[in-house]
């Protein structure tokens, strides 16, 4: 008897039968196939259905085997460089490692989360994003949804289920509204944690801001100084080379704005280091403060933004976390990107984030 791909059960009668060709490892330099006949059955429960094979899908060219190799290949090197060397159609490559990843990857149970990170990375030139969840304590992607919304976390939540939110103790993140108000919507409980990399990179915003703005007001011989000096005052100061810092030095000494606000930075990235809860807090007020007395308007405006986002900042002294290890997947998907051929297809591009960050696969 034959087996029902549908039932599995055992079926004697046959409906009609064709011949195929699958592809199968080659030997040596050798394409190998195989000719088989491949039945449609008469199953007395399911109605006409294709038979099963334990080599083979039953709508597939290739056998199992095969198809594992070619999705191992697709693991460590592009869609492209697999069809030359396998010499398949790259749109044949990445179906049979999409099928694949469908079976690892595409329903993962999620697990009871104390510590997570959430955070967004770019997928394509423009405004399109991914919300990519992270288990901190296992640094593994757990979820990656389409979008920076509140519904995009929403959905994450939806999926992780009631029970389960309650138990997330806290949750490293940036000062974006869309993923604030849908923790507090779906973990109330849960201590929203910002990110000290997020943070500190607005700053350098800030900064940067201001030396445009002290460079249109400065002579000519004050802006020879003040040119080229963007990354000078971003980078950290043990970074910097000899003439580096000398020429940091002339630029501090010559523009008092840009010296407050350089000065500023340093001490902003101390709030981090604290793990006390009121002797951060009482940092915090005192760089406002001090912030607010320079009657730098950018500086001020920032200072207000911490104050109105200072739970978050004021947690970490709890929760001393980040998503610098999202940073790092971030790292993986800009390569996964670069090696990209037929990534348009964004639910491929989610299954291969999730293989790449999951270390499993």
């Amino acid at each position: 008897g034959f087996l029902c791909s549908c039932c599995k059960k055992k079926v004697f009668w046959i409906w009609d039968s064709n011949q195929v060709r699958l592809r199968d490892l080659s030997i040596f330099e050798r394409k190998v196939y195989l000719l088989i006949h491949k039945y449609r059955l008469k199953c007395p429960d399911c109605g006409v259905k294709v038979e099963e094979l334990d080599f083979a899908s039953y709508y597939s060219r290739c056998t199992i085997r095969f198809e594992e190799l070619v999705a191992r290949l697709c693991r460590i090197t592009s869609i492209k460089q697999v069809a030359e060397l396998l010499e398949l159609d790259w749109k044949t490559v990445k179906e049979i490692d999409k099928k694949y990843l469908e079976r690892e990857f595409a329903t993962i149970d999620l697990p009871e989360l104390g510590i997570i990170g959430v955070d967004e990375v770019s997928t394509h030139k423009g405004h399109s994003y991914f919300t990519v969840v992270m288990d901190l304590k296992k640094t593994s992607v757990i979820w990656v949804g389409k979008g920076r919304k509140k519904e995009t976390l929403d959905e994450f939540f939806k999926e992780l289920g009631e029970e389960r939110a309650k138990k997330i103790l806290a949750i490293a993140m940036d000062m974006w509204d869309p993923y604030i108000a849908s923790t507090k919507e779906h973990a109330p409980q849960a201590e929203i944690v910002f990110d000290k990399f997020h943070v500190i990179k607005n700053y350098s915003k800030v900064i940067d801001q201001i030396r445009n703005i002290e460079y249109k007001k400065a002579s000519e011989t004050e802006r020879e100084v003040i040119k080229g000096t963007k990354y000078l005052l971003l980078r950290n100061l043990e970074d910097l080379k000899e003439n580096q810092l000398e020429t940091l030095d002339r630029l501090l000494k010559l523009n008092k704005n840009i010296n407050i606000a350089y000065l500023l930075k340093d001490d902003l990235k101390q709030l981090w280091d604290y793990r006390d809860q009121e002797v951060l807090s009482r940092f915090l007020d005192s760089w406002c403060i001090r912030a607010k007395a320079s009657n730098i308007k950018l500086l001020i405006k920032f200072a207000e933004s911490l104050e109105n986002y200072r739970y978050g900042l004021i947690s970490h002294a709890k929760y001393p976390i980040n998503t610098s290890k999202l940073e790092g997947m971030n790292n993986k998907i800009k390569v996964l990107k670069r090696v990209a051929y037929g990534f348009h297809d964004d639910e491929y591009f989610i299954l291969k984030i999730k293989q790449a960050c999951s270390g499993q696969g």
